[in-house]
């Protein structure tokens, strides 16, 4: 018999016996083996007494065999006291699927440190509680199928470990914060699909994230690694962006991290112009990458823009516009709720506007030379005809809509009038569509067209363009103009007369008339006879003689 026989290795290799390790009992020479090693001799169990006889090893190797789950572990047998100083573990190149089991299997191993579990089928499945021996600090786990929930049963004191190739697509934050002394950590060849932020290990110094699927890289992936030293992250489809550019430019000139792997395994995937480009010759441009250069530019451009609009509106006295286009939307709309859009023929033959200091040639001359003929005409001026109580806006609007043609006496005063340049405006918006053949100038003193301030464009073409009536000084001339002015507004011919309780406040009741048109020039207005008490409770006057010629009313 052999006895006291002492062996420090013992190497078993291309055996075809499935029961190689299955002596007899008094073969007591495995007590005393320091590292046994099985390889490829095609064994699937091991009995519960082998392992009892090797607890004196340190290493076990039992790889590139065919064990499984059920055959290695077993939980009727009593392993307590067994392998009490094995350190390596190997188990590799079987066809082992259950990392629980293989857990259960080595919580007596007191001594163990590296477990090389890799080419097997390992994953996890279920809520059972994974107890692993707190002295492992190698593990060696790549070409599994691992998934992402296999983090929950993995050694939380590995030092190193190797996940390459495991079929992982998500990483699993909760398992990095407690396995917080690793140093080494391959995760190549995973579906790895973007970098978790806050992601914390204040001791790795070896990451390999290669043959990956993020393309999203940037300063602040690894900004809570200070250790980090060793990167290997290429043959991902990257994409080419301001973070990816800069990330590679601080990463490269400084030296602290050494990506191993560049530059020929970093190409660009987005955008499609740049598929197959290199990273390194990405060059995305400084004012494109540069935030506060590009927020420098931004403000500025918006600055100048805005400046630009606000000179604009200056020159081009836009606010007045459009302050005068809110009050003929307003009045429009106060009109439709006080239900005066049915259809009326005109009920002046002309609408006067003129500024305060032209109201006695108004009263004296036109009004007597008009309103006395034979037959009359019907002029609307606003000491008379407008409506008290009502806003002035509205009284404005809607005179001059119902007057036929709109007389403008014209002088310095007008220009200078607030309330001219309104009127004048909204017989321009009335014009809209049409010509101007609706307007009478009457020059009551010469005015220049170029001095007129810009605002008054369109008056400055109608002096330019259209034919106006001069007022003249000589008395003997005066005839000759009101013939032209009646000519213009047109013979009216004398209708009944008409009560003016509510337009008239300087003058009694007149004879009305009125304007035949052509059906084509006939157009709707607003109805009279409305209710006093359907107009605005707030008052305003329009009393030009209160206000200078320059002011708002």
């Amino acid at each position: 018999s052999v006895k006291n026989l002492t062996l420090e290795r013992l190497v078993l290799s291309d055996i075809s016996n499935p029961d190689i390790i299955r002596f007899d009992w008094r073969f007591t020479w495995l007590n005393y083996i320091r590292q046994i090693m099985i390889w490829n001799v095609n064994f699937n169990t091991v009995p519960c007494d082998s392992l009892q006889e090797m607890k004196n090893a340190k290493l076990l190797d039992i790889s590139n065999n065919q064990l499984r789950d059920s055959y290695l572990y077993f939980p009727q047998c009593d392993n307590r006291n067994t392998l009490l100083l094995l350190e390596t573990f190997n188990v590799s190149h079987n066809r082992l699927t259950s990392l629980f089991e293989l857990a259960s299997l080595t919580d007596n191993f007191v001594m163990l440190k590296t477990i090389d579990m890799s080419y097997n089928q390992m994953q996890y499945i279920g809520n059972r509680v994974c107890n692993w021996r707190k002295t492992i600090t190698k593990v060696i786990a790549n070409h599994n199928s691992l998934k992402s929930n296999s983090f929950r049963c993995l050694p939380t004191s590995a030092v190193y470990l190797d996940l390459s190739y495991s079929d992982i697509d998500q990483l699993n934050m909760d398992y990095f914060n407690k396995a917080s002394n690793l140093t080494v950590l391959l995760l190549s060849g995973n579906k790895i699909k973007f970098i978790p932020s806050g992601w914390r290990n204040p001791f790795l110094g070896t990451l390999a994230l290669d043959g990956n699927s993020f393309g999203l890289i940037s300063m602040t992936s690894f900004k809570d690694m200070p250790s980090l030293r060793v990167l290997t992250a290429g043959n991902n489809p990257y994409h080419c962006t301001c973070e990816l550019h800069t990330f590679i430019q601080e990463t490269t000139s400084k030296g602290k991290v050494n990506i191993t792997d560049w530059p020929y395994n970093y190409k660009c995937y987005h955008p499609e112009r740049l598929l197959n480009t290199m990273v390194f010759k990405y060059f995305p441009g400084h004012i494109a990458c540069d935030i506060k250069l590009v927020i420098i530019v931004s403000v500025s451009v918006t600055a100048l823009v805005v400046l630009a609009i606000v000179l604009v509106c200056y020159i081009f006295h836009v606010p007045w516009y459009i302050k005068a286009t809110y009050q003929i939307i307003r009045a429009k709309y106060r009109a439709h709720k006080e239900g005066s859009d049915q259809d009326m023929n005109y009920t002046f033959h002309a609408f006067i506007s003129y500024s305060h200091s032209d109201a006695d040639w108004v009263r004296e001359q036109l009004l007597p030379c008009l309103e006395n003929a034979r037959p009359p005409y019907r002029l609307c001026i606003h000491e008379r005809d407008f409506l008290p109580g009502r806003w002035i806006i509205d009284n404005i609007i809607e005179n001059i809509e119902n007057s036929r043609k709109v007389i403008f006496v014209l002088s310095r005063s007008f220009v200078n009038s607030e309330w001219c340049n309104y009127e004048l405006y909204f017989t321009q918006q009335r014009a809209i569509g049409k010509t101007f053949s609706d307007v009478i100038l009457v020059l009551k003193e010469p005015i220049d067209p170029t001095s007129l301030p810009s605002k008054f464009c369109r008056l400055k073409k109608m002096l330019s363009t259209k034919t106006y009536l001069e007022w003249p000084q000589k008395p003997t001339e005066q005839y000759y103009f009101w013939v032209q002015l009646r000519s213009v507004l047109g013979k009216p011919n004398v209708i009944r007369e008409r009560t003016a309780s509510r337009h008239s406040r300087l003058s009694s009741v007149r004879s009305m008339s009125q304007i035949e048109l052509p059906l084509e020039n006939q157009r709707s207005a607003d109805t009279e006879g409305k209710n006093e008490d359907g107009h605005q409770i707030i008052k305003q006057t329009y009393n030009r003689s209160q206000l200078s010629d320059g002011e708002h009313a």
